[in-house]
Protein backbone atom coordinates (compact mmCIF):
# COMPACT_ATOMS: atom_id res chain seq x y z
CA UNK A 1 0.00 0.00 0.00
CA UNK A 2 1.19 3.51 -0.71
CA UNK A 3 1.93 6.11 1.94
CA UNK A 4 -0.56 8.85 2.70
CA UNK A 5 -0.06 11.62 0.18
CA UNK A 6 -3.11 13.87 0.60
CA UNK A 7 -3.25 16.66 3.18
CA UNK A 8 -6.22 17.49 5.38
CA UNK A 9 -7.51 20.42 3.30
CA UNK A 10 -7.41 18.37 0.11
CA UNK A 11 -9.06 15.45 1.90
CA UNK A 12 -11.99 17.63 2.93
CA UNK A 13 -12.32 19.09 -0.57
CA UNK A 14 -12.29 15.63 -2.18
CA UNK A 15 -14.79 14.30 0.32
CA UNK A 16 -17.13 17.26 -0.22
CA UNK A 17 -16.90 17.04 -4.02
CA UNK A 18 -17.43 13.29 -3.95
CA UNK A 19 -20.50 13.60 -1.76
CA UNK A 20 -21.88 16.41 -3.93
CA UNK A 21 -21.44 14.35 -7.10
CA UNK A 22 -22.98 11.28 -5.45
CA UNK A 23 -25.96 13.34 -4.29
CA UNK A 24 -26.40 14.73 -7.81
CA UNK A 25 -26.32 11.21 -9.30
CA UNK A 26 -28.78 9.96 -6.68
CA UNK A 27 -31.29 12.63 -7.71
CA UNK A 28 -31.29 11.55 -11.38
CA UNK A 29 -34.34 9.63 -12.60
CA UNK A 30 -32.44 7.18 -14.79
CA UNK A 31 -28.69 6.80 -14.98
CA UNK A 32 -27.04 6.72 -18.40
CA UNK A 33 -23.36 5.97 -19.11
CA UNK A 34 -22.18 9.49 -18.25
CA UNK A 35 -24.07 9.44 -14.95
CA UNK A 36 -22.48 6.09 -14.04
CA UNK A 37 -19.07 7.58 -14.83
CA UNK A 38 -19.87 10.43 -12.42
CA UNK A 39 -20.80 7.84 -9.77
CA UNK A 40 -17.45 6.09 -10.22
CA UNK A 41 -15.60 9.41 -9.91
CA UNK A 42 -17.66 10.27 -6.80
CA UNK A 43 -16.79 6.96 -5.15
CA UNK A 44 -13.10 7.46 -5.97
CA UNK A 45 -13.13 10.97 -4.49
CA UNK A 46 -14.87 9.80 -1.31
CA UNK A 47 -12.40 6.94 -0.88
CA UNK A 48 -9.47 9.34 -1.45
CA UNK A 49 -10.92 11.64 1.20
CA UNK A 50 -11.38 8.85 3.71
CA UNK A 51 -8.05 7.06 3.30
CA UNK A 52 -5.77 10.05 2.40
CA UNK A 53 -4.26 8.19 -0.52
CA UNK A 54 -4.42 8.98 -4.21
CA UNK A 55 -2.82 6.65 -6.73
CA UNK A 56 -2.73 9.36 -9.41
CA UNK A 57 -0.79 11.62 -7.04
CA UNK A 58 1.50 8.65 -6.30
CA UNK A 59 2.25 8.12 -10.00
CA UNK A 60 2.81 11.87 -10.52
CA UNK A 61 4.97 12.01 -7.34
CA UNK A 62 2.81 14.68 -5.69
CA UNK A 63 2.50 14.88 -1.91
CA UNK A 64 0.25 17.53 -0.34
CA UNK A 65 0.54 16.33 3.25
CA UNK A 66 2.87 19.07 4.45
CA UNK A 67 1.26 22.05 2.76
CA UNK A 68 -0.90 22.97 5.77
CA UNK A 69 2.15 23.90 7.86
CA UNK A 70 4.25 25.19 5.00
CA UNK A 71 6.40 22.05 4.75
CA UNK A 72 6.97 21.16 1.11
CA UNK A 73 9.63 18.53 1.64
CA UNK A 74 9.64 15.71 -0.88
CA UNK A 75 10.06 12.98 1.74
CA UNK A 76 7.45 14.32 4.16
CA UNK A 77 4.76 11.77 4.96
CA UNK A 78 1.57 12.32 6.88
CA UNK A 79 1.49 11.03 10.43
Amino acid sequence: MIDRNIGNVERLLRLAMGLALALWAYQQNALNAVDWFVVVIAVALVLNGIFSRCYLWYVLDINTCGTERGNRQADYTCP
